[in-house]
């Protein structure tokens, strides 16, 4: 038997014996009711990405999977057995695991660890120009220098007319453009919207610079200025999807949401509490809405120190400051 044929059995297991009431997300993810906890809102999720297949309920926090292993661990074991596998159907597979152990052992399983998610590729418009290379006087320039952002990420300029007053910004993932953003620099009513987004379901901004390196913390915020201006990565809103939170937490670092001052962030808080990361609450002046805010008044360093060191994985505590907000 081939490795290929034994990977699809351990898939197997699991995805066979889903139940009827499942749905297919735009990303990728299968999601259903958790058979590990009392889930009614399909809130346990599969991925599969070549080899590697990954579980995880954003309900009760369940998390399991199999990357070319010689062995299914318990976790992985019990989500099937749960889900209606027999132990003679795991037993089977896992003898089959053992005869090809060598092999499973000699394969890099790094390609699989990152690319848990996949975004396709997007050509940028005609006619597309950095926003460093245009002229010191350009209002886009200005804008762009006036919010800090200028210099330390890659912004855009495209000439159609949607787009003609947007600092562009760009989404990559695995070093390809996969969408952007374009922040108006002054909507002249309300019926402009302030930004426009060729976004993909589930995508987080900023993701790459953290895949391989050995920074130990990533900050999550809302906005995508506040994740260029401290470093972080974005989930672009006041909620987190479970695909987000899947590619968030597969950096394997210590998550900590510093979310936006208002009430429309309530939601993102109690998402990030349930997922157990840590929520910050730093003692900025209260002209300070949200860290793009606060890195102009106090500057980068102070203002990513002071994130780090009031994050709390304490729910009271959040909850009582979330009420505050």
């Amino acid at each position: 038997m081939t490795v290929d044929s034994i990977v699809e059995q351990v898939h197997r297991l699991l995805v066979d014996n889903l139940p009827v009431r499942s749905n297919r997300t735009p990303s990728g993810w299968t999601t259903f009711d958790c058979p590990m906890c009392n889930d009614t809102r399909k809130r346990a999720g599969v991925i599969s990405n070549g080899a590697k297949i990954s579980f995880n309920c954003f309900n009760c926090g369940y998390k399991t999977g199999w990357g070319m292993s010689p062995y299914m661990g318990k976790k992985y074991k019990e989500v099937v057995t749960r889900l209606g596998a027999t132990d003679a159907d795991i037993h089977n597979v896992q003898m089959e695991l053992l005869k090809v152990a060598d092999e499973l052992q000699e394969q890099d399983e790094s390609t699989y660890v990152y690319n848990l998610s996949k975004f396709d590729t997007v050509d940028l418009p005609e006619n597309v120009k950095m926003i460093d290379s245009l002229p010191d006087d350009n209002e886009l320039k200005q804008y762009a220098k006036d919010r800090g952002i200028l210099g330390i990420y890659p912004l855009l300029h495209f000439e159609d007319i949607a787009n003609k007053r947007r600092v562009i910004v760009p989404f990559t993932y695995n070093g390809e453009i996969v969408g952007w953003t374009g922040r108006h620099i002054a909507p002249p009513d309300k019926q402009t919207p302030k930004y426009l987004h060729k976004l993909q379901p589930g995508y987080v901004f900023n993701v790459d610079a953290f895949a391989n390196n050995e920074r130990e913390i990533v900050i999550v915020t809302e906005g995508v200025f506040d994740a260029i201006l401290i470093d972080g990565v974005s989930v672009m809103g006041n909620s987190v999807t479970a695909e987000q939170a899947h590619l968030i937490d597969r950096l394997g670092k210590r998550v900590i949401l510093c979310p936006d001052r208002d009430t429309a962030g309530k939601e993102l808080i109690e998402q990030a509490l349930e997922l157990g990361w840590e929520v910050s609450f730093p003692p900025w002046h209260a002209d300070c809405k949200d860290a793009a805010d606060a890195v102009a008044k106090y500057g980068r360093l102070l203002t990513v120190a002071s994130i780090i060191k009031y994050a709390t994985n304490n729910k009271i505590k959040s909850q009582v400051k979330m009420r505050m907000l």
